[in-house]
């Protein structure tokens, strides 16, 4: 998953993601592409850890387990290992992991529709239309019904809406219906 600009949510959104598909009985890792350091913060935070997050490689929470500020080489490893689903959290590295969002099963990016900010949502699209196969899903947070019909017009592209959730660990019903139109089948 990447985004149209920094700090649009990836990370959040890969966190709902990932407990969507733990909730189904998979073996689920989410790794960190980007170098927010959100990873760390979250194992402090969750983990109520006093000594330097940086000394750990991965953590685990409500069955998900966490890579944090990943290699090229350890998500190879990762892909060998024995995980149903392996979620990217490329955030705005996209530059550098492009190559990943295009050989990913269920590629995504999240923009957002308000007037202000739909122009990232063309510029993105239009910089790496390399990657907007037509696997490719688009994420809106809370968009409305007319304004995706546009956006979908415009840019040809499968897309979605999703309710934001304040704590992406929560699992709300409503949520979860938004996940499963996402993933389709592939759950």
């Amino acid at each position: 998953m990447t985004g149209v600009a920094k700090g649009i949510g990836v990370t959040h959104f890969c966190i709902m993601m990932a407990y969507y598909l733990s909730k189904q009985r998979r073996k689920v890792v989410i790794v960190e592409l980007n170098d927010t350091g959100h990873f760390g913060r979250i194992e402090k935070a969750y983990e109520g850890l006093h000594h330097d997050v940086m000394s750990t490689e991965s953590f685990t929470i409500k069955g998900v387990t966490y890579y944090k500020a990943t290699s090229k080489e350890k998500l190879m490893d990762l892909y060998q290992g024995d995980y149903h689903y392996i979620v990217l959290d490329i955030g705005g590295a996209i530059k550098k992991y492009a190559e990943e969002h295009k050989r990913a099963d269920i590629p995504l990016v999240i923009g957002h529709v308000s007037d202000w900010k739909i122009h990232e949502v063309d510029e993105f699209s239009i910089r790496y239309s390399m990657l907007m196969t037509q696997r490719c899903k688009w994420l809106f947070p809370d968009g409305k019904k007319d304004e995706m019909m546009e956006i979908g017009r415009k840019i040809g592209m499968s897309f979605h809406t999703i309710p934001y959730c304040v704590d992406p660990f929560v699992r709300k019903k409503e949520t979860l219906e938004h996940m499963k139109k996402i993933i389709g089948s592939e759950a």
